[in-house]
């Protein structure tokens, strides 16, 4: 964990005879429900104690007091918040079985410098998320090649009544999740929205880009091309709905016993006709439960050796902004929007396939 130096001396003061890393693992943990050797509810008192003394108040001070010490030391409180929420997003992406997978990850945290090599001649194309909106930037690279991805500032706003938390109304996990979530759902939709365009430039098209009603022989026949293209193994990757379109295709006869428990409990199959099946999580846009991002008629037969095709850059630098003039929301909550600097994009150096389902 990197070493912070917070701007205010109080704060510094506060940290003086404390172990910052010691307490930051603390929010840490409890923001996911591992805090050790502590109770849920020990652990959010000893968070409000800390954070009591960076706001320089009594525990026993009242709501008018509270709301001016959090005015006088949001950025302070800020600082103390952002690499709790930082480290979040990025154990987050790591546990992820795609982003394992299929996305590179670098951090300016971690040492990492935003630089890409790309050794494969046959690059077809990098696609390139532009900061606040899904437009997409696309250049041709030469073989060998190095290349950076363009970062914007991406901000979520949320509600979050820190008042509440310090008066213990709200626990931590919940209040830091809320911030967590929203981030890490931006960064998935970017990313899986980046996958669902990146088909159309795979060529020869028609060998690799299929439309139609699902057709076995047609969708094993795209499997051997993808493979036979790379010489590596092919997966299947789809949402749950698309991928529970393959189960009509299968031969029930010969279906095993484990394979039927697997459809009994996961809804679909895991291997079909020999090929791994890799789900695609669904996503709403932001404040729509009606439009979907992922195509649920859309199956991507994709190469697993050596293949994160998506890369993201983390600059880092985390910050918090606060609207809290008493105006801005009728409930008188604070209005935050977590701000983080990176960027996304994809770049295909081996060919897939697409299979587009029509009814």
């Amino acid at each position: 964990m990197k070493k912070l130096t917070f701007s205010n001396a109080d704060t510094r003061e506060v940290f003086a005879d404390k172990d910052y890393a010691e307490f930051s693992q603390l929010m840490f943990d409890t923001a996911c429900g591992k805090q050790k050797e502590v109770s849920k509810e020990d652990a959010n008192e000893k968070i409000r104690e800390v954070m009591f003394e960076v706001l320089g108040v009594d525990q026993g001070c009242s709501r008018k007091e509270l709301h001016k010490a959090i005015r006088r030391h949001k950025v302070d409180v800020f600082e103390v918040i952002e690499e709790t929420v930082e480290n979040l997003l990025v154990s987050g992406w790591g546990e992820n079985p795609f982003f394992n997978e299929f996305v590179e990850i670098k951090s300016m945290n971690t040492g990492d410098t935003n630089e890409f090599y790309v050794p494969d001649e046959t690059v077809l194309t990098v696609s390139e998320l532009s900061g606040n909106h899904h437009s997409l930037f696309r250049q041709r690279l030469g073989a060998g090649s190095t290349f950076s991805v363009k970062t914007s500032w991406f901000g979520i706003k949320i509600y979050a009544e820190y008042e509440l938390f310090m008066a213990g109304k709200v626990d931590w996990a919940n209040f830091v999740q809320k911030i967590y979530e929203a981030f890490d759902k931006k960064v998935n939709d970017m990313v899986y929205a980046s996958l669902m365009s990146a088909g159309s430039k795979v060529l020869p098209s028609t060998q690799f880009n299929k439309t139609g009603s699902l057709a076995k022989d047609t969708l094993i026949t795209l499997v051997e091309d993808v493979q036979a293209a790379n010489g590596t193994e092919a997966v299947i990757m789809g949402t749950k709905t698309a991928l529970s379109k393959l189960t009509a295709l299968a031969d029930t006869d010969w279906i095993s016993a484990s394979m039927k428990e697997e459809r009994h409990t996961t809804g679909r199959l895991g291997i079909w006709e020999g090929v791994r099946l890799v789900e695609i999580p669904q996503s709403f846009a932001p404040n729509d439960t009606t439009t979907k991002l992922v195509d649920n008629n859309k199956l991507l037969i994709m190469p697993v050796a050596d293949n994160k095709f998506i890369k993201i850059y983390d600059e880092g630098e985390a910050q918090v902004k606060e609207v809290s003039d008493g105006n801005t929301n009728v409930d008188k909550t604070i209005e935050y929007e977590y701000q983080q600097k990176m960027g996304v994009a994809v770049i295909v150096n081996r060919k897939f396939g697409t299979y587009t389902i029509s009814a």
